[in-house]
């Protein structure tokens, strides 16, 4: 997965929790009566958990990508 398609999922999941009433509650009154519930925490915690861990698998993907490409353009002589 890189790290486009990481972006939309962390996007749209933040999203869809807080279209859930029992995650989020959005106040037409303005930002100081909106807030996480208690479940949201913690869904927004493990969630944002999980989506960390696929941006450092992404990060080593992309990495590992580069260093090859390097080192093929070194073997054929070019610069690096």
């Amino acid at each position: 997965m890189d790290k486009g398609s990481i972006k939309e999922l962390l996007y749209g999941g933040i999203q869809e929790l807080m279209r859930n009433r029992k995650y989020y509650y959005h106040s037409t009154v303005g930002i100081n009566y909106s807030h996480w519930t208690e479940e949201g925490k913690v869904a927004l915690a493990e969630y944002t958990n999980l989506m960390v861990w696929k941006m450092f698998e992404a990060e080593e993907v992309e990495l590992r990508q580069k260093a090859k490409e390097m080192v093929i353009q070194g073997l054929k002589g070019e610069s690096v």
